[in-house]
């Protein structure tokens, strides 16, 4: 398996040298769902410091976010396998950590988090549906989010009123991250009830 530009020696020492924390925390009842979402919050805790403009709290937050990224999957292995849960709670999570470590104006934040929050909803609906579940529940779908940043838009050329334009990408931000947020609940919870 290629790892780019890391030497594969080094991306498989790393893995191998986080198996016996793997099993450990198995062996005590650690989830790899847990880990994995703690990740996903580390990351974007660590994109907030970055946004601050505090750059060592980030790089301590982020690198062990990244760590848990790598532990996760160990964790499952080390408790006798994933399951499709888990490799949907993985996969989406990833997508959060890809794109939230950057920004600082509140319009470019903004923009970054409804830009990555619009990959988001869309990609959660197809991954489920090719899990075999529904996922079209939030309130920002495409159509929604496409009238909010034209009524913004709108605003700022007619009217010459940025400050209008900057509160509609920061509304696609927070309806697009709900959105998200709603769908990865209703598509864990569907996953959650199929495989009892």
């Amino acid at each position: 398996m290629s790892h780019g530009v890391v030497p594969d020696r080094l991306a498989e020492g790393a893995r191998a040298g986080i198996g016996p924390v793997a099993r450990a925390l198995a062996a005590v009842g650690v989830s790899a769902n847990a880990v994995t979402i703690a990740g996903g919050v580390l990351s974007i805790v660590g994109a907030g410091f970055l946004a601050a403009g505090m750059p060592q709290p980030a790089f301590l937050v982020l690198l062990i976010g990244t760590l848990a990224d790598t532990l996760d999957g160990q964790l499952a292995k080390a408790a006798g396998g994933g399951t499709r849960l888990g490799a949907f709670l993985d996969s989406t999570v990833d997508r959060v950590a890809d794109g939230a470590n950057l920004g600082q104006p509140l319009l470019l934040w903004s923009a970054l988090v409804a830009l990555v929050a619009s990959f988001l909803v869309p990609y959660v609906r197809a991954k489920a549906e090719s899990l075999g579940v529904s996922a079209s529940v939030g309130p920002a779908p495409r159509e929604a989010r496409i009238v909010i940043f034209l009524v913004g838009l709108a605003a700022w050329a007619v009217f010459d009123v940025e400050a209008i334009f900057v509160a509609a990408i920061f509304a696609l931000a927070v309806l697009s991250t709900i959105t998200f947020v709603l769908r990865v609940v209703h598509v864990g919870r569907q996953l959650s009830i199929k495989e009892r």
